[in-house]
């Protein structure tokens, strides 16, 4: 353990904040925010990226509208978001035949190729995730987790 965190472990003593789940999850969440920005690091993406590119792998032809509601990225950040991909050869826009008005987003042929690379390091960091929780499965965690993101729960 580093200098910083076991100061910091020893303002938060007695406080009773480690034992507040919502103070606790952030403070997870940070460290696996942390992790898998750093895993992305290599691919000049970030993991709204990733989490586009997956959208479109599993909905190829849906709207950016779509992908935006469904990751709850709001529209400005969305936009600069699809451009980006777009520019770098990763998606490509088409008409949608069902509105005209809205674009068909697809993956290019590039773009399979980069989220295939970075679905491994997703994998290396979710391998981290889980030894750093062992002996706790994380497929314990993600039941209650999905319902407290809204998610419903189990799949």
């Amino acid at each position: 353990m580093d200098d910083k965190r076991e100061e910091a472990e020893a303002l938060l003593a007695g406080t009773g904040l480690c034992d507040r789940l919502g103070f606790v999850l952030r403070f997870a969440q940070n460290v696996a925010w942390s992790d898998l920005v750093a895993a992305f690091e290599p691919f000049g993406l970030r993991p709204g990226h990733y989490s586009a590119l997956l959208m479109l792998r599993a909905r190829p032809g849906c709207r950016q509208q779509d992908i935006g509601e469904a990751l709850r990225i709001q529209r400005p950040n969305l936009v600069a978001m699809i451009e980006t991909l777009e520019q770098r050869g990763l998606v490509a826009r088409g008409v949608n035949p069902a509105d005209r008005r809205a674009y068909a987003l697809s993956l290019t042929e590039a773009g399979a190729a980069l989220l295939a690379a970075m679905d491994a390091a997703n994998s290396a960091h979710e391998a981290r995730l889980a030894a750093m929780l062992a002996p706790i499965e994380p497929a314990t965690l993600l039941p209650g987790l999905r319902r407290l993101a809204g998610f419903g729960g189990e799949e």
